[in-house]
Parts: structure tokens; C-alpha cells; sequence
């Protein structure tokens, strides 16, 4: 039993002589850059934005309707506030959030909203081994899917 007394005070001796310093700690976290502004350059590629939707009516009404401002305040806070913390990079060239914007802005919001949701389900590595080598940008790495790509052709 003493043994066993010892060899728990003898630990807990070692872990403190061995244990970092919290100061130093502190100081670390407080000089350390944790991501770089590279990190995030999907934002700037071509048809990227985390500027707010534009209506396309000028009425009063479809300006400050609180259907669409709730979707596009939420759709606002997860490009600037919720993206940018869950440092993710999209494999897509236009950011599946941004593409959400464009295809609701060509396609109105019924078909944009399929539309963004069918590309919520591709965008995940599994669905990534199905992509055709035509559509990667040989300069950006990134896959090209524009919300063009989904209207009829006669």
C-alpha cells in the first residue's frame, strides 16, 4: 500500500515539474496566426461573393419582405460568420453558397433551391470520384459547375 501511495505522489511530482507553464501558453496562443488569408481565396475565385442577395423587383415590398430577409441574413451570416470558422475549402470554383445565390437569383427560388440542394449532395469526396476530368480548371484545382449548366438547351 505504501508502494502504491509513493508511486502516485511520485507521478504527480513529475507531471508538475514536467507540465507546461499556462503563461507560456497564453502567450503562444496570443502570437500564433492559426490560418493565413490564403486559407480562404475560394472567395475570391471568379463568381464568389458574401455580399447580401440583391431583389430583383425595386418594390418596396419585395425589398423588405421577412421571408427573404430571414434567407438572406442567414445566408449572409454563414458566408461571413459560420465559413469562414469551419476552414473547409470548397472543391467546387463557385462556393456551393454562392452557387445557392446564383442559381436562386437565375432560376427563382423553387428550382434554385433544387438546384443547390442536388450540388449539397455532390460536394463531398465521395461524390468527387465521379467528376469528368473536363471539368477541372487545370490552373485552380477547383471543379467548374456554373448554375448556367442547368438551364434547357435546345
Amino acid at each position: 500500500m505504501k508502494k502504491i501511495y509513493l508511486t502516485a505522489l511520485l507521478i504527480c511530482v513529475v507531471q508538475a515539474v514536467f507540465a507546461q507553464l499556462s503563461l507560456s501558453d497564453d502567450s503562444l496562443i496570443e502570437t500564433t496566426a492559426f490560418y493565413q488569408k490564403s486559407d480562404f481565396s475560394f472567395y475570391s475565385l471568379p463568381g464568389n461573393s458574401t455580399a447580401m442577395m440583391k431583389s430583383r423587383k425595386a418594390g418596396f415590398v419585395a425589398r423588405f419582405n421577412p421571408v427573404s430577409l430571414l434567407l438572406k441574413g442567414s445566408m449572409w451570416t454563414y458566408q461571413n460568420i459560420i465559413s469562414p470558422e469551419l476552414s473547409s475549402p470548397c472543391p467546387y470554383q463557385i462556393s456551393c453558397s454562392n452557387f445557392a445565390k446564383q442559381s436562386i437569383q437565375d432560376f427563382g427560388i423553387i428550382k434554385g433551391m433544387a438546384i443547390a440542394a442536388d450540388r449539397l449532395t455532390r460536394c463531398n469526396r465521395i461524390s468527387l470520384l465521379d467528376v469528368p476530368a473536363i471539368d477541372f480548371d487545370p490552373e485552380t484545382h477547383h471543379i467548374i459547375d456554373p448554375p448556367g449548366r442547368y438551364t434547357r438547351r435546345p
